[in-house]
């Protein structure tokens, strides 16, 4: 009875080895299959990212840009001219077509401008 109580105490743990075994690999698996499910969420964004883009850069190369560039000393007088003038900010940025704060940029630009002038004329 002794043989026959070891050969059971053996086979009762082989099958609970192969019990903890056959869980880990279930593990594994679950595991496997959410990480192919995220590469291919990431593949498909990417897909169409990238197809966003390509659409994008045709509609503008297909668009020809006609508009020069505008000398940045011209701009600069128009937007200080139309400060003294009391023109607002909002409308300078919308009759120039640039940002409000680009052009609140170019005012502080042009009164350290000035000011410098200013300390160079006290100089003399």
């Amino acid at each position: 009875m002794t043989v026959g109580g070891g050969m059971l105490l053996i086979l009762g743990a082989l099958v609970w080895m192969h019990v903890q075994h056959q869980s880990a690999v279930e593990r594994l698996d679950d595991r496997i299959a959410h990480l192919l499910a995220g590469v291919s969420l990431l593949t498909d964004t990417t897909e169409g990212a990238l197809r966003d883009v390509a659409t994008e850069i045709q509609r503008l190369a297909a668009t020809p840009d006609t508009s020069r560039p505008r000398p940045r000393a011209a701009t600069q007088r128009r937007i200080a001219g139309a400060a003294s003038r009391g023109t607002t900010v909002q409308d300078i940025a919308a009759t120039e077509e640039m940002s409000e704060g680009e052009v609140r940029l170019r005012l502080q630009l042009e009164k350290a401008h000035k000011e410098r002038l200013d300390s160079y004329a006290s100089m003399r």
